[in-house]
């Protein structure tokens, strides 16, 4: 039995993280190249089953919202999701009775909303329960491939009920699971780094930031585990930055970052982009760039000018080689005052070469 029901939640704006787990089964599309797919099975609220092997979009992540953390998961590391409604009420459009005043009118027939939550078993029998960001998985079945979406919530149309809204209720997978690492260490070569030096981590994809702090023997410092995937890497002592980077130029791909960011509103308004990297596996573009705002602030005057380190992830709209923002992350943030120069940043092939055993990262060789 297969579901095709139309699509009925809008993408939120710009950046804002999905805060459910609502899961629409699409129709039957080609599959495309995921990695480490899973045999697993997803179970629906109307009693509907799909088997299959399950992956992501290739580079993607299970990225979870749990209070202030935020978890980023491999399919290999979990045993089971589990989704249920956190929220269900009636709405109705509405629009304001008169310009400049508060009261609303509203006006059609009730369309239902809902928001889920998620429960996730890792390895180990540990759980937590939190919410969902959007992202997509693919089902393979043995006849057909289906595209499973990660919603941040579902919208029913005019006079239909919360049964009309198919949700699944269990996303399980078969075979053993992976451990989560709770740590890694960063093991730098042939680099003459004090106890001082900040270093600052932002995994690819989901791009949450993870800071590292000196541990063990000259050179070796821990942070939280970025969960298996690759990550970009700056290192800042004193008024200078260093951030890992490739020495390859790219002018075509350069060209799309550098059309494309007048059209991402931001608060800062002098960005200076440092360099461009293309992910083959991901098929998407990441740019480094360092952000500064000159314009006026409601800062303290002694200091009131913040700027970031930061790397935006770009996606290419289908059909075109014009770029969408798909996300934003900061390495290193700052306030200086009104007239000062930004902070030097060194790009380094050298820190870019990043070899993985276990949970240890070696960096330089």
């Amino acid at each position: 039995m297969k579901h095709s029901f139309q699509k009925t939640a809008r993408r939120r704006a710009r950046l804002a993280p999905a805060l459910g787990a609502a899961l629409a089964l699409l129709a039957a599309v080609p599959v495309a190249a995921a990695q480490e797919p899973r045999e697993g099975r997803v179970e629906f609220s109307d009693g509907t089953l799909v088997d299959g092997k399950i992956s992501l979009t290739p580079g993607g992540s299970l990225k979870i919202e749990t209070g202030p953390q935020i978890r980023v998961l491999d399919l290999d590391r979990v045993r089971e999701i589990r989704l249920s409604p956190e929220k269900e009420e009636m709405d109705r459009k509405w629009r304001f009775k008169a310009a400049g005043q508060t009261a609303k009118e509203y006006f059609g027939e009730p369309y239902p909303v809902r928001s889920l939550q998620a429960t996730v078993l890792l390895a180990g029998g540990e759980s937590f329960t939190g919410h969902l960001y959007s992202t997509v998985l693919y089902v393979e079945g043995a006849e057909n491939a289906q595209k499973v979406l990660l919603l941040s919530r579902q919208s029913g149309g005019e006079g239909q009920t919360f049964k009309d809204l198919v949700y699944p209720t269990r996303i399980s997978f078969a075979g053993a699971t992976v451990a989560e690492a709770t740590a890694a260490t960063l093991r730098f070569k042939g680099f003459d780094l004090t106890s001082k030096a900040e270093i600052a981590v932002l995994t690819r994809g989901a791009l949450v930031r993870l800071e590292a702090a000196p541990a063990g023997p000259p050179g070796e410092f821990k942070m939280p585990s970025p969960w298996g995937r690759e990550f970009f890497l700056a290192i800042k002592t004193g008024g200078k930055i260093v951030a890992a980077w490739p020495s390859a130029k790219d002018a075509k791909t350069l060209a799309q970052v550098q059309n494309a960011l007048p059209k991402s509103e931001d608060f800062f308004d002098e960005r200076r982009v440092l360099g461009v990297f293309r992910d083959p596996a991901a098929a998407e573009i990441y740019s480094l760039l360092l952000a500064a705002r000159k314009g006026g602030t409601t800062l303290d005057e002694k200091r009131s000018q913040p700027w970031r380190l930061e790397v935006y992830r770009w996606k290419t709209e289908e059909g075109s080689d014009r770029l969408m923002l798909a996300g934003q992350g900061w390495l290193f943030r700052g306030i200086d005052a009104k007239n000062a120069a930004a902070p030097a940043v060194e790009l380094s092939d050298k820190l870019w070469h990043i070899e993985k055993n276990g949970d240890t990262w070696t960096v330089g060789e």
